[in-house]
């Protein structure tokens, strides 16, 4: 007798398995060859070493080209793509829109990090600190400003240069700008991006708060390498 199992396309129960009780069920042929039928399956399931059966858990991690992927063959799901995996709101802002764009600009560009510090008072007027310079050329992926106390009385605006060029020469009010009582400045994308290499980054102060400017400016500027 061949016996009777559902698996793998199912799992057996112990109906099919014969759930038997001690010195109360008379064995027969059927507890034997359905138990033998489920070992089968499992065997032709898992598959033998170096199996050519495609549907093999040996074949599906062992095969080193015709498996172990998600190609969309049985069972493996569907290939993934990862340019239809696009990144959630607030992702780091570089390359495309999707996983595959962002991780290869990422990796072949690289970013570079960068934070600068000017302390006390803002002085109205004034050109801050001490200008910066890189030998390579970049471009800005963002910019980030915070004070370690508000402006009060009126609104404290800084002006970002590469050189004599205003990254906001185009739209002023998208410069870092501080309303009274605001610390923290939620970067908008400036009109001028490239940095060429060598020439100096300057930080403006083209208004302050009328009561209180506004002290301890910290910027975190993100470059990616341009090519």
């Amino acid at each position: 007798m061949a016996g009777n199992t559902n698996f793998p396309s199912v799992l057996d129960t112990d109906t099919e398995l014969f759930d038997v009780t001690d010195t109360v069920t008379a064995i027969i042929d059927d507890h034997h060859n359905n138990i033998k039928e489920a070992i089968k399956a499992i065997e032709k399931k898992i598959g033998i070493d170096s199996s050519s059966v495609a549907t093999t858990l040996d074949y599906r991690l062992g095969n080193p080209t015709g498996a172990h992927k998600h190609d969309g063959a049985s069972g493996q799901g569907p290939r993934i793509n990862p340019t239809a995996i696009t990144l959630p709101s607030g992702a780091l802002p570089v390359g495309g829109a999707n996983l595959y764009d962002h991780l290869m600009d990422a990796d072949v560009h690289g970013l570079q990090v960068i934070p600068w510090y000017y302390q006390g008072s803002l002085p109205n007027g004034a050109s801050l600190g001490s200008p910066f310079s890189f030998g390579k050329s970049l471009s800005i992926q963002s910019i980030d400003a915070r004070l370690r106390r508000a402006p009060s009385g009126a609104t404290t605006a800084l002006d970002i240069n590469f050189g004599p060029t205003s990254l906001y020469a185009a739209s002023p009010g998208l410069r870092p700008i501080f309303n009274a009582g605001i610390r923290v400045w939620s970067h908008a994308s400036p009109n001028y991006i490239t940095y060429p290499s060598g020439v100096q980054i300057v930080v403006d102060v083209d208004a302050v708060g009328s009561n209180d400017p506004g002290q301890d400016l910290s910027i975190v500027f993100t470059f990616r390498e341009r090519l």
